[in-house]
């Protein structure tokens, strides 16, 4: 695929001071590495020593900044990335990560007029907003766009569908588990716990692993583990190719597809979702993916048969390549076709 433009994808950060081939942003954008015509920055500076990005992560430090804003900021912006295109084409900046400063926005519509710069929303507006309120709908963006069908009604702005690298996962000869869940609690344990219920009171055995629980509220069960941490999303993905089914509780009026979705479409897995939306895909068919509002109405012969791998017929339809493609197309919509 020839593009119109040179990309340049500011990605969000798994880790500020180091590339990590096993975080999920990393993951979901493989299939732009080492392209001619794409760049992933996975953080900026990020291809340069480290005691130089020790320093750049001290000397812009969130947390230093809410006490004092050190001055010089804006001189590593010729840093933030390296512009080592072998053809000359116009710049296109696809802005996912929320910690880049507008003054470096600033910077390259000054550096490359001629660029354009895409603002790609992978949550929800409003939370959006509140993380950085000074980039919501600011006049630097040439194009918004987001993975919420809602949103995009509602702000008259261009949806795309959530994207993701398939990589190499090893499939053991047994699952582990016969279904498996791992994300935040957040309001969604009285959910998880009754399916929890559900599920071991028909003799299923199950893998939860759950951040963000309270101390108080962590009741010690066989298959569930509590953690502090997230576990790297190379080690999710492979507890979900060795399940028989993943599951999927899903924030509340989501109109966008999930990455439990993404995975259960691209590894070949039976999925039980909350998320009404999934049924929009092509890829939905009843007999692979169960849509619940009400964990109590799990069909367990939905799990246990079958050989546990299903087959959707995927092609990459969810590769980020596909992403840039639906930003070029937007791109030439509003601007014109390219020379």
């Amino acid at each position: 695929m020839e593009y119109k433009y040179n990309y340049v994808i500011f990605n969000s950060p798994d880790n500020k001071l180091r590339v990590d081939n096993d975080g999920y942003y990393t993951i979901c954008t493989k299939d732009l590495e080492n392209l001619e015509q794409t760049r992933v920055v996975s953080y900026p500076l990020d291809k340069h020593p480290y005691w130089i990005r020790l320093l750049f992560a001290l000397h812009t430090s969130e947390k230093i900044s809410k006490h004092i804003k050190l001055p010089f900021q804006n001189l590593w912006y010729p840093l933030y990335f390296k512009n080592n295109f072998s053809v000359q084409l116009p710049m296109c900046f696809i802005i996912i990560s929320r910690s880049l400063p507008l003054g470096y926005l600033h910077y390259l519509k000054k550096k490359y007029p001629n660029c354009k710069i895409v603002h790609m929303h992978r949550d929800f507006l409003s939370v959006g907003k509140r993380m950085r309120p000074d980039l919501h709908f600011n006049p630097i963006f040439d194009l918004e766009m987001t993975y919420d069908e809602a949103e995009s009604k509602e702000y008259n702005i261009p949806h795309f569908d959530e994207f993701e690298s398939a990589i190499e996962i090893t499939r053991e000869r047994e699952f582990e588990s016969d279904v498996f869940f791992a994300g935040k609690a957040k309001d969604r344990l009285p959910l998880l716990s009754k399916a929890y219920d559900q599920l071991t009171k028909a003799g299923l055995k199950v893998f939860f692993y759950l951040t963000q629980v309270p101390k108080k509220e962590r009741t010690e069960l066989p298959g569930i583990v509590y953690s502090d941490t997230f576990m790297s999303y190379r080690e999710m993905l492979y507890h979900s190719v060795n399940t028989r089914c993943m599951l999927d509780i899903t924030q509340n009026n989501q109109q966008g597809y999930t990455s439990r979705f993404l995975e259960a479409v691209i590894y070949g897995k039976k999925l039980i979702t909350s998320c009404n939306y999934v049924q929009k895909s092509k890829f939905y068919d009843r007999n692979k993916i169960q849509v619940l509002e009400d964990m109590n109405n799990i069909n367990i012969d939905f799990i246990t048969e079958g050989t546990g791998f299903v087959d959707y017929g995927y092609h990459g339809e969810f590769s980020p390549l596909n992403m840039v493609e639906r930003v070029e197309e937007e791109l030439n919509e509003l601007f014109g076709q390219l020379c």
